[in-house]
């Protein structure tokens, strides 16, 4: 009997804890807002190129899209629901990667980015709505300053125009 009230004792203490450092709270999580783009070579629009997005966040989430006649190729938002970011001690990032297969570890890098504040931020979503990439060119890195969390930046290795 002293065992079976301990016991209850301690998994109460246990949840207790969990609910107040929020260990088991699900919650709407976005990994990526809706990406929309265009893919060059060379300036000219690449039709039929299936594009992929892998999203990393404790999994891997991998879309695929095909480019239209034009180029054009799109994904839309991701969330999941979690309970990682209501947990104090979680510190993962999400890696965005955009990119087109050719049998490499990182393939054709299109959009590469570790997202480790405000992935759902305006800064990323007018960025991935708008992105006209030309794989004939080399990827650059970029530090864009986030918008709404002054004095912090994304740091985006892209073929893309930003």
């Amino acid at each position: 009997m002293f065992y079976s009230i301990s016991t209850l004792i301690l998994l109460m203490t246990m949840q207790a804890y969990a609910d107040m450092f929020g260990f088991f709270q699900k919650q709407d999580y976005v990994l990526s807002a809706p990406v929309k783009g265009v893919l060059l070579s060379d300036g000219k629009p690449q039709a039929g190129v299936e594009v992929l997005r892998s999203l990393t966040y404790s999994k891997e989430y991998i879309d695929k899209s095909v480019t239209d006649h034009y180029g054009r190729f799109s994904f839309p938002e991701k969330v999941i629901r979690t309970a990682k970011p209501s947990n104090m001690f979680d510190n993962e990032s999400v890696h965005q990667h955009i990119y087109i297969d050719d049998g490499t570890p990182e393939g054709v890098i299109i959009w590469y980015s570790i997202i480790s504040l405000n992935p759902d931020s305006q800064t990323l979503v007018k960025l991935l709505g708008n992105l006209v990439c030309d794989i004939a060119q080399e990827p650059h890195t970029y530090d864009i300053p986030i918008a709404e969390n002054k004095g912090q930046s994304f740091t985006i290795y892209t073929t893309c125009k930003l």
